[in-house]
């Protein structure tokens, strides 16, 4: 990827706060024992049935991380010392950008894992663009958080149009990566090749290999490639090198739990985000956050239709679809982002004001709206919600509900 961006904006970002946060050491935390991630089921469930939420389980990216060391990341040289030191000058700091990065470094873990990738590799999106998924282009170069020149995205099969940047949408983004490690590993053969490769571009790496078939004893490999190749793999060594040994830099890594995992879920096309993100019971702020390539109101036909979503809103979303659809094919998944094929289900219609010249003139337009309803079978919070026009946290808060499961003959408050 481009050389002249690669950690820039992370070293300046984790400087910046240095002296505010000199003293912000903290003691280390033991790593956690790792878990695996389980695909919910893309089970046809009959209309009118509600899916109970599920409970999600603990990824630890920490640990994946720890275990790989295919790259000697904590090796005593110069370079990987230098950066290392750099990036933990702040340790507060240090541990903000990767709270706040936690649900897309375990979704990308996730990934990495499942297709025989390394672990140090889910800190090659902190060294690119500190995680941050809407990176946008500047002047046609570089996008998103693996930042994927235009052309390279459209070589590894990422769309690119007016109201769709596959580079900004984690999920494609992140199955491009996948796809370019995995043939650069087949192409070199070395991860630490692979990584420059990926910043300098295979062919620079191919040319700097003639004549010069070892790599050296060091941990950066010995090859005349340019200054940018080689800073850019001490780079990601010295991220790792945090990671692998926090205690040694005064770091204190977050914990990760069950509200850090992300799942996707894949909607129809034309369906408009703001619908989506009620039918989640997410603000549609939330919704862009997670899913930036997605430019306009609606999902485009030319896109993939893959949302992703913290678990227990895209449940909640799948409760919501397979509720209100004449037939399920709701589809969710947790690891693989190209989901199996299947119809789309129409999202409920949006409600159309009345005709003024339907409404007989003895006809009052605006009824009585009842301050209670009682549930009936087959309903769900989403579907009450919708029908009232509130938000389901809206009717959860009046009611005093913590779930998202309703019992028929319960009698709710649908308004405040």
């Amino acid at each position: 990827m481009r050389a002249r961006t690669a950690g820039i904006r992370l070293t300046l970002t984790l400087l910046a706060s240095a002296v505010l946060a000199a003293c912000a050491v903290q003691p280390p935390k033991p790593p956690a024992t790792a878990a695996v991630v389980t695909a919910l089921p893309a089970v046809p469930t009959p209309a009118g049935a509600v899916v109970k939420p599920h409970v999600n389980p603990v990824v630890q990216p920490w640990a994946s991380i720890q275990a790989s060391d295919v790259m000697h990341d904590c090796a005593d040289a110069p370079l990987i010392r230098a950066n290392a030191a750099r990036y933990a000058r702040s340790p507060a700091h240090f541990e903000a950008l990767l709270r706040q990065s936690l649900p897309l470094i375990t979704y990308v873990q996730t990934k990495l894992r499942a297709n025989g990738i390394p672990g140090e590799f889910a800190m090659l999106p902190m060294l690119e663009s500190s995680y941050r998924a809407d990176e946008p282009s500047r002047h046609g170069d570089a996008a998103g958080m693996w930042q994927f020149m235009p052309t390279t995205a459209r070589r590894h099969g990422i769309t690119v149009s007016r109201h769709y940047d596959g580079r900004l949408d984690p999920v494609a983004s992140t199955q491009a990566a996948v796809t370019m490690l995995k043939s650069l590993q087949r192409q070199f053969g070395d991860w630490r090749l692979v990584d420059m490769a990926y910043n300098a571009g295979p062919y620079a790496v191919t040319a700097a290999l003639r004549g010069h078939p070892g790599l050296g004893s060091g941990a950066i490999p010995d090859i005349p490639i340019g200054a940018a190749g080689r800073r850019h793999l001490a780079k990601l060594m010295a991220l790792n090198c945090i990671v692998r040994e926090p205690a040694r830099f005064a770091v204190r890594l977050p914990k990760p739990t069950g509200g850090n995992a992300l799942t996707t879920v894949k909607v129809p096309a034309g369906s408009h985000l703001s619908t989506v993100a009620s039918m989640a019971d997410v603000s549609t702020s939330a919704l862009r956050q997670l899913n930036p390539g997605y430019r306009g109101a609606r999902i485009p036909a030319d896109s993939p239709r893959t949302l992703l979503l913290p678990a227990d809103a895209a449940q909640t979303l799948l409760t919501a679809l397979t509720v209100n659809a004449s037939e399920s094919v709701a589809q969710v998944d947790t690891n693989t982002p190209q989901l199996a094929a299947g119809g789309g289900i129409p999202l409920p219609a949006e409600p159309v004001a009345p005709d003024p010249d339907s409404i007989a003139p003895d006809s009052d337009p605006t009824p009585a709206v009842p301050a209670e309803h009682r549930v009936h079978d087959g309903e769900t919070l989403w579907s009450i919600a919708h029908q009232f026009h509130v938000s389901v946290g809206d009717l959860k808060h009046w009611n005093h509900l913590h779930g998202n499961t309703v019992r028929a003959g319960a009698v709710l408050h649908v308004h405040g």
